[in-house]
């Protein structure tokens, strides 16, 4: 899939779970913290391209096992790759670069789920996701700062959508942790509930939206996650188009069909 050869240190460290038209990938690297290593970036690529292209799922919940739901950078990556000259280290940005983009343009929604400790390049993994679902326990540390670095793997690219320029610099420059409360009063996280809840609330969201047409719910996303992209007469454009799509689908048809006969939506995402 065009990720460069590295060295593979673990079985796996991602899995992937399919429940009717949900799908859940885990981060399971619990024991190195679920750092945003090369194995990472190449299994959580192989994922996400599965359920793009898997026409049964609909919603992807996103969350990682143990005390730190998405760690920050491999430090192996940081030593032999970023800090050794801007080629390589472009390698390795390009590569979740590629990851990222895969995030907001697959047409499945993405549920993110914060459990745990969500540090740096993972905290902006995670908010890159379309929700996002928070224990109270939940830490958010855009930690760059520290470390005379600017944020990585979309940081200020999420942050600034979510919280707006002023509190995505203040996050970034301060690189002080925040907890779940202020998350939510900034606008990164939808929902925040307790600690055991959380798989269960983003399996509840979940199949809320896969009960819907995959077709609205896909249009949605893929207008929304390119606004940045519009001027005003660009996005009227792209209104029309998408609404005259959606006019034309399977599923369209499906909602008066179903109506007129008195049944269930059998929706099909076409």
């Amino acid at each position: 899939r065009g990720m460069y050869p590295y060295e593979k240190k673990y079985d796996h460290v991602v899995t992937v779970e399919v429940d009717g038209h949900v799908a859940t990938i885990t981060l399971d690297s619990a024991e190195n913290l679920n750092r945003l290593g090369e194995q990472l970036i190449d299994e959580l690529g192989a994922a996400l391209d599965q359920i793009h292209w898997d026409p049964e799922i609909r919603v992807a919940i996103l969350r990682g096992e143990g005390p730190v739901s998405f760690g920050p950078g491999d430090l192996s990556i940081i030593a032999t790759k970023l800090a050794k000259d801007l080629p390589t280290g472009r390698q390795v940005m390009f590569e979740i670069a590629g990851l990222i983009k895969k995030m907001y343009t697959i047409p499945v929604p993405i549920i993110g789920i914060a459990d745990g400790q969500c540090l740096g390049g993972g905290a902006n993994l995670l908010l890159s996701s379309d929700l996002v679902i928070a224990s109270k326990n939940a830490v958010f540390h855009e930690l760059f700062v520290n470390y005379s670095l600017s944020p990585d793997t979309g940081g200020l690219w999420a942050l600034q959508r979510l919280v707006g320029p002023m509190k995505a610099k203040y996050l970034s420059m301060l690189g002080e942790p925040i907890g779940a409360a202020t998350a939510l009063e900034y606008g990164m996280v939808l929902e925040v509930v307790e600690p055991d809840q959380t798989l269960a609330r983003a399996q509840e969201l979940a199949a809320k939206i896969a009960a819907k047409s995959p077709v609205g719910v896909g249009h949605v996303k893929q207008i929304s996650n390119r606004l940045h992209d519009y001027t005003l007469d660009t996005y009227f454009q792209v209104e029309g188009d998408y609404l005259c799509l959606g006019a034309l689908s399977a599923d369209f048809k499906e909602t008066n069909i179903a109506a007129a006969q008195q049944r269930e939506l059998e929706y099909i995402g076409l």
